[in-house]
């Protein structure tokens, strides 16, 4: 069931698309391939077995935190002057109020003091903030930024393979979900949600409920997709890009604009993607050295490894078991996080009291993160809040929300070793990072300002089940009155249980199925206990799918 007739052609006109796909990375990837439906069960024994076509292609992954955190460490290494929080609250310019930028005034949002940096030329490069940034110089300014939005869901691993995920290019309103196993865990999320971008990763609880009904519609129907097994879910944003100057209705664009206010003489550049990130540094800096008339040399970016990538080769995480001790899990983690400075985190890596791994005490059980990391990060990697460290750094609290909350107290004493912070200032980043980290989703919803909370089929069984007191599959009328009163909400007389019943028993026969209490939620919403269960659970059936006809086409 692919849901439109348009994917009919998919076994014909995908092979192609696919190998014009491969050719973009000039087949440097393992190529594209069709793989049959029994195989597809075996490498993806998690999916329903309701497969028609299995398409496979491949895709590169990284931890974007550890790359924007390299790419900055780099450029100081080549000499660049780079801060943390750090903000720029405002435009120099040449006549007060006029005339061409000269510099811009700063605030060190660690201490609170403004000062002023003056330049030749000035970029401004904020992503999806980027108009945040240019109102600072023109209040006035016309959008360049049309901000989109993706949520992500994590789930445990077992929810993927290892290697595997899947791609659903038609998804119930159209939009594309990934599905893709990511550091141990299962990654699932969407994009597209047009919107103002915002700092916070707090994700809106209707998507993450929708994402939930999306997935179960391709497991296997022997796996549960439970709320309570959200490990963690954010939301991020992505820039795309619209020339300011150009013609009205222009489209937006994923690839990166270059624009210069002709006032200030300030150049800004948005949109593109990581895929792009060295091109288009090349770009505006020789859009910016031409127009200045600086002197410079020919870019050197796609000569330069990033930090820790100098000497890097495929062994390393052998090498690093093998000279220090630590566990293999842990030493993949280290070598992908900090290629060959892993050995300069080894190093300080303390005894585990284990007969192995040997060395190497961990952060918290179930993750390869070690103690010693957060030394190291503090005095190498300008690393200064508990709340980044979790987030933007060892990026724990994107897969686990719980699990970061649990160690926060523990990474605070240890930076606050590392970094000397008194008692006071301890307790000020505890707090902090802890209300940084209840923003992030969990395993328990947050309803604020969610406009529905559509429940999956899951929920509902496990709701039935609560009814089904004897466990036979069914439930009578007395099971009915037991567990509403039990639930704390009686039935006021035995008319209103009985007319209550009728509604949920469609044939008659005097005994309910797990179907008919669904379909008595999604139709029955002005009955008195369905109310009162909706509130007390907190979900509705609002938006429930309806089964493979809102599927789509899955690519592994």
């Amino acid at each position: 069931p692919f849901g439109h007739p348009i994917f009919a052609l998919a076994p014909i006109t995908l092979p192609a698309v696919f190998k014009f796909y491969d050719s973009l990375a000039g087949f440097t990837c393992p190529p594209s391939h069709i793989m049959g439906k029994r195989r597809a069960r075996r490498k993806f024994p998690q999916l329903d077995e309701d497969v028609k076509y299995v398409q496979v292609f491949y895709e590169g992954q990284h931890n974007d935190a550890r790359t924007a955190t390299y790419i900055a460490l780099t450029a100081a290494e080549e000499g660049a002057t780079v801060t943390n929080y750090t903000e720029m609250v405002g435009v120099i310019r040449e006549h007060g109020d006029s005339g061409k930028a000269v510099g811009v005034r700063c605030r060190d949002n660690l201490t609170g003091k403004e000062f002023d940096v003056r330049a030749k030329a000035i970029i401004f490069a904020g992503g999806p903030f980027t108009d945040g940034l240019r109102k600072l110089e023109d209040k006035d300014c016309k959008p360049a930024v049309a901000a989109a939005a993706g949520t992500h869901v994590v789930l445990p691993g077992y929810y993927s393979p290892d290697g595997m995920g899947l791609l659903d290019i038609n998804t119930s309103d159209g939009r594309f979900l990934f599905f893709l196993p990511w550091q141990g865990a299962t990654l699932v999320g969407t994009t597209d949600r047009k919107g103002t971008a915002v700092s916070t990763p707090g994700p809106p609880e209707d998507e993450i409920q929708w994402i939930l009904n999306e997935v179960e519609k391709y497991l296997d129907n022997g796996m549960k997709v439970r709320r309570s097994d959200v490990l963690s879910s954010w939301q991020g944003w992505r820039p795309l890009a619209s020339d300011p100057n150009a013609p009205p209705g222009a489209p937006v664009s994923r690839d990166h604009i270059i624009s210069t206010n002709p006032d200030t003489d300030i150049t800004f550049i948005t949109g593109g993607k990581w895929t792009t990130y060295r091109e288009m540094a090349e770009d505006v800096l020789n859009k910016v050295i031409a127009r200045k008339g600086l002197k410079a040399g020919p870019c050197l970016t796609d000569k330069r490894p990033l930090r820790g990538g100098v000497g890097y080769h495929k062994n390393v995480p052998i090498q690093l078991v093998q000279e220090f001790g630590v566990s293999e899990e842990t030493a993949k983690h280290l070598a992908s996080a900090y290629g060959m400075n892993a050995f300069d985190v080894c190093k300080m890596a303390k005894p585990s009291g284990k007969a192995w791994p040997k060395f190497g005490a961990v952060l918290v059980e179930g993750y390869p993160h070690l103690e010693c990391e957060i030394e190291y990060q503090c005095k190498n990697e300008m690393a200064t809040t508990v709340y980044d460290m979790l987030t933007t750094r060892m990026r724990l609290a994107f897969v686990n929300r719980e699990a970061a909350l649990a160690v926060a107290p523990k990474v605070a004493d240890l930076m606050a070793e590392a970094l000397g912070w008194s008692r006071k200032e301890k307790k000020r980043q505890l707090a902090s990072a802890l209300e940084g980290l209840a923003v992030f989703g969990g395993p328990i919803p947050v309803k604020m300002g969610s406009e529905f909370s559509a429940t999956t089929v899951t929920d509902l069984r496990s709701l039935f089940a609560k009814f089904d007191i004897d466990g036979n599959g069914t439930m009578d009328i007395k099971e009915l009155v037991q567990m509403a009163e039990a639930l704390g909400f009686p039935f006021k007389s035995s008319d209103e249980a009985s007319a209550t019943f009728r509604h949920m028993d469609n044939n008659g026969n005097g005994r309910i199925t797990e179907n008919e209490f669904i379909a008595w939620w999604v139709n029955e919403k002005d009955d008195e206990l369905r109310k009162k269960l909706g509130e007390q659970f907190k979900f509705s059936g609002d938006k429930l799918g309806n089964g493979s006809g809102s599927r789509g086409v899955m690519f592994g």
